[in-house]
């Protein structure tokens, strides 16, 4: 089964942090991936600020162009991060990787992924 591993994290923090606690951080990230990589396939990606985004709101009349606008949706301190998709046998063993890369600074959400399309192996 594949599992999402989603990473949340106020935007803007990290840059704040220690450079020793930002590189400890980035170990971790490092540690899982070579992990991953002894396993199998997996993808990840980190997403830049949440500044950079763009939020797309449809409109009710059919025949006008969504409303794009500036910024995330969401209205919360916490922002979407990045994220690993990886093949686990249980959701415990998505929670060990998981918990292998969550911080004071970082919370991660894992989820079961139900794989629509696409070329992610596994």
């Amino acid at each position: 089964m594949q599992y999402s591993i989603l990473i949340y994290s106020a935007d803007g923090v990290f840059d704040l942090l220690p450079q020793e606690v930002k590189e400890a951080c980035l170990q971790k990230h490092r540690e899982l991936q070579a992990r991953l990589t002894a396993k199998g396939s997996f993808a990840t990606a980190q997403l830049m600020p949440a500044s950079s985004s763009v939020t797309i709101k449809p409109v009710a009349d059919p025949g006008e162009k969504p409303l794009v606008v500036d910024g995330p949706f969401s209205e919360t301190k916490e922002h979407f991060a990045g994220f690993y998709i990886v093949n686990c046998d249980t959701l415990e063993e998505a929670i060990e990787y998981g918990s292998s890369i969550a911080t004071p600074d970082v919370f991660v959400e894992v989820r079961p992924v139900a794989w629509a399309s696409g070329i992610l192996a596994g």
